[in-house]
């Protein structure tokens, strides 16, 4: 049995180990809030909040979504000659 989760947060799809504490949940929120508009974010939790893995997971989601909204397009190549 997989205890993994997937939650959609801002548009993009973020997958995560476990299911996630409210406090993991408003921070990937924000994470992504800030990563969409391109601003600065400061965060701030107490230890062992889980900071590190809802920073990771929603960070590296954000990334990839980015790749697949932009297609890279072939090369074409020019005769100079």
């Amino acid at each position: 049995m997989s205890s993994r989760a997937e939650y959609i947060i801002g548009g993009v799809k973020i997958h995560f180990p476990c299911k996630a504490y409210p406090s993991q949940l408003a921070m990937m929120n924000s994470i992504v809030r800030g990563l969409n508009s391109r601003q600065h974010c400061l965060l701030e939790s107490p230890t062992g909040s889980g900071k590190s893995l809802a920073l990771l997971c929603s960070a590296l989601a954000w990334q990839q979504s980015l790749s697949v909204q932009t297609p890279v397009l072939p090369i074409k190549r020019l005769n100079t000659f």
